[in-house]
């Protein structure tokens, strides 16, 4: 008698635990949706990258703007790029990586699937994820819904009831109960993603950090000083800058209000309504600089690896236009608030940020050259 028994497929034994070992995190707040790819881009590579690298290099310091007549928002202002599918989308053939949204029906089925792929060995990204049910983030816990959070899950026990992740702003690995997993899933955020939604990310031949630098700076730079259009780049940039002082008289002033506000909570290093209009006299705990410090920040990093003046230069002028957008939030809150007509001073500001950016990447153009 043989002994190569076959065991029918309803007998085999079911994994209960699994985690994923061997993955170095990083430890990298506010940029949640590239956290952990970027964990797994440097664990292939040995690569050392810079904070908010991959953001920096996907998202950050752009411009477009629209008018959106038939929207809710009637004046769409983008000063970067924050759509993580959009993100993905750009960054995924320059880094050398494949990813794949599953937009579940139910949070039970996407747990499920993120399970099956642990027990493969692949990581998977959860999100957008409500941070209200973050049970390890006591200052949000059951205290604030924020349905935009990514972290990446690393494994699971089905007799505990938990998964296993890493999270931007913690460095050691976490927990979450299995009931917290399905509430926080089950969150939808315009822009982002769908509820019950998970992402496979799979990294077989990630390129070096040089290509990718050279290939993202040069578009962003290309973009912005010679824009395939007039509402993006510098041109976008005048346009909003002639544009803003009419708009009370072209939508009205309780639209011009309602854009004001979505640009206010969108210059901040997150999504979140400043403590002024919130009436907290406590400062903000994040800046309203639009990421420009964020993206000095890298510029100046890499300048310093690659010796490369002009990308140091740069990263000055990024950090210099990030104090423009702080002046620019300040003003624009004091609309929201007291009425006031800020309209041909948040003009002037506009069109020096312009100046700015369009001297920071003729600056970066010039460092390409020397990359």
């Amino acid at each position: 008698m043989s002994d190569n028994i076959m065991v029918p497929k309803h007998r085999r034994i079911k994994i209960m635990k699994k985690i994923i070992t061997g993955i170095k995190h990083h430890l990298d707040d506010y940029e949640c949706m590239w956290n952990g790819i970027e964990d797994i881009y440097m664990n292939k590579t040995n690569e050392k990258i810079p904070d908010q690298f991959f953001f920096s290099m996907a998202g950050f310091c752009g411009f477009t703007y629209l008018q959106t007549n038939k929207s809710d928002i009637k004046r769409m202002v983008s000063f970067g790029e924050g759509r993580t599918k959009q993100m993905y989308k750009y960054l995924a053939p320059i880094v050398g990586f494949d990813y794949q949204f599953s937009e579940c029906r139910t949070p039970e089925t996407a747990l499920t699937k993120a399970k099956r792929e642990i027990d493969i060995g692949n990581p998977i990204v959860i999100g957008a994820f409500d941070m209200y049910y973050l049970e390890y983030l006591p200052k949000l816990y059951h205290k604030e819904h924020i349905p935009f959070h990514y972290f990446l899950m690393i494994g699971y026990d089905d007799k505990e009831e938990k998964i296993y992740l890493y999270d931007c702003g913690r460095k050691d690995i976490q927990e979450l109960s299995y009931k917290n997993v399905l509430l926080g899933m089950n969150a939808e955020y315009p822009g982002l993603c769908k509820p019950n939604t998970i992402c496979k990310i799979t990294m077989n031949k990630p390129k070096d950090k040089k290509y990718i630098i050279k290939k993202c700076l040069e578009d962003k730079a290309n973009l912005y000083i010679n824009p395939p259009t007039n509402f993006m780049g510098v041109k976008g940039i005048k346009k909003l800058a002639n544009e803003l002082p009419k708009w009370e008289e072209e939508i009205g002033k309780k639209e011009t209000r309602k854009v004001i506000l979505n640009m206010i909570n969108f210059l901040g290093s997150v999504p979140k309504t400043p403590n002024r209009l919130l009436g907290i006299d406590e400062p903000d705990d994040i800046t309203y600089m639009c990421s420009r410090d964020k993206f000095g920040r890298v510029l100046d990093e890499i300048g310093n690896e690659y010796d490369n003046l002009y990308f140091k230069r740069s990263s000055g002028l990024f950090k210099e236009s990030g104090k423009e957008f702080t002046e620019l939030c300040d003003i624009f809150i004091d609309y929201i608030l007291n009425d006031k007509d800020i309209f041909e001073r948040a003009s002037q500001i506009i069109t020096k940020i312009g100046r700015i950016e369009y001297e920071a990447y003729t600056l970066i153009k010039q460092g390409l050259k020397e990359l």
